[in-house]
């Protein structure tokens, strides 16, 4: 888990007083983490104000889990059309028991 920010972290690292990261917290503007006897930034909340976006995988990670999931989306795809197919047959296997009874009683 990532390291939770303080005031003086904040501000310097967005360069600014610790009476301004104050006022955005009246504001509402920043967020503290709830529950904590001190107050506290999540840096997943600040990356997300600073217009970025943390990832919970790295490229490569992320990369073989497309692979992944596309080669299950392959697999889903051609097991649908295995059972589409055998119900055709079920259905021609039936069809054909079915003359078959049928023209045995006429």
């Amino acid at each position: 888990m990532d390291r939770l920010l303080t005031k003086k972290d904040l501000a310097e690292r967005w360069q600014v007083t610790e009476t301004s990261i104050d006022n955005w917290r009246r504001e509402g503007t920043l967020t503290a983490c709830k529950g904590m006897p001190v107050i506290r930034f999540s840096p997943q909340h600040i990356a997300e104000l600073e217009g970025t976006k943390l990832e919970k995988f790295s490229p490569l990670q992320r990369k073989k889990l497309e692979k992944e999931l596309e080669s299950r989306n392959i697999i889903v795809e051609l097991r649908d059309k295995e059972i589409a197919d055998l119900k055709l047959k079920i259905t021609r296997m039936l069809s054909i028991g079915a003359e078959g009874i049928y023209s045995k009683e006429a």
